[in-house]
This record gives structure tokens, sequence and C-alpha cells, in this order.
């Protein structure tokens, strides 16, 4: 990973190192790094998928490229939360990090990065409020929602600019349904 860093030094990319530091880059690699991970162990899927180190310094290049693209062109000063899910899971659903290591028959295991994917936008999107309740009712349209996603990362057309409009959506449904709950308790 020290080497990921120089690596980039040494290459065309090298102003990202000068413009975002290699901490950066190092953290946010690591963080991805341990996420995925977590994932597998979470699956058990020690013995069936890899995570391509190669791969994944080509996830976090591509990102570094567009992030700094749009804080120049958007005049962005902190990125936010939205944009860094969505331009990550882009990049990391067109490189595929996540390397299936059995030759066996394991269809289950074909869309391990899409799964990531959907993922790591589920631990943004219900992270607040913590451990909030869905109720029983409303769960089927919340199904609904991260079956579609995965679905969408599986088989349809996606670009980082509707994986964001997708986050934000999200949450301004959030937004909407507090006001809503906060008008009818006052």
């Amino acid at each position: 990973m020290v080497e990921f860093v120089e690596d980039i030094q040494k290459s065309g990319y090298q102003y990202l190192v000068e413009k975002f530091g290699k901490e950066k880059i190092k953290k946010r690699y690591q963080w991805l790094y341990n996420q995925m991970l977590d994932f597998i162990e979470a699956k058990d899927l020690e013995e069936k998928v890899l995570i391509s180190d190669d791969i994944l310094c080509h996830v976090i290049v591509d990102y570094f490229v567009d992030i700094d693209r749009l804080k120049e062109f958007q005049e962005i000063e902190k990125t936010q939360p939205s944009k860094i899910y969505a331009y990550t899971v882009f990049w990391l659903l067109r490189h595929k990090p996540m390397q299936i290591t059995i030759m066996e028959n394991a269809p289950e295991l074909t869309f391990v990065n899409e799964e990531f994917a959907s993922y790591l936008i589920r631990e943004l999107l219900f992270s607040e409020p913590d451990a909030a309740p869905i109720m029983e009712n409303q769960r089927e349209k919340v199904d609904n929602f991260v079956d579609t996603m995965l679905y969408y990362f599986q088989y349809r057309d996606f670009s980082a600019k509707n994986i964001e409009l997708m986050i934000l959506a999200f949450e301004a449904g959030r937004g909407y349904q507090y006001s809503v709950n906060y008008r009818k308790s006052h």
C-alpha cells in the first residue's frame, strides 16, 4: 500500500498526492479495504473472494481524479458524503476489485462487487438515526428500495451522478418524513 502512493507520485497522477496529501489517499484506501474485509467476513467469503490491491488502487485513483475535477468545476470546498459514496461506488462497480478465487460453480458470487456496493450505500443511508426500527407496514417499501438498488447495480446502466441522486433522494424522503412527523407531534 505504501508503494501505491509512491507509484501515484511517479505516474501522471502525482498532482493527486500534492492536492489531497499522502495521508488522505492512504486513509481512503485503508477505509475501503477494511469495509471490503468486513463485508467478506460477514458473508463468510474468506475462502472464495479476495481483494485485488492493484484494482483497488485504480478505484482510489479514479475516485480522487473525479473528486478533484468536481471540486474545481463546481467550486466545492468540502466533499459531501453523498458524493464520496456515489463516486466510490461508481468506481468499485466499474473496476470490480473483489475477485472470485474458486473455480467451481458459485453463481451466488457472480455479483459480489454489486452486493458490496449496495452494502456500502445501505451503511450510509441507514446510519442516521442509528438503529431506527422500520415499522412493519413500511418494511416492504424499504426492502423494495434495497432490492431495486442491487438489481440496478447488476443490470442497469449507472453513473456516479445518478448514484448520487439516488442517495440524495433517499435522504430527502427521510427529511420529508421527519418534517411530517414533527408537524403531527406539535
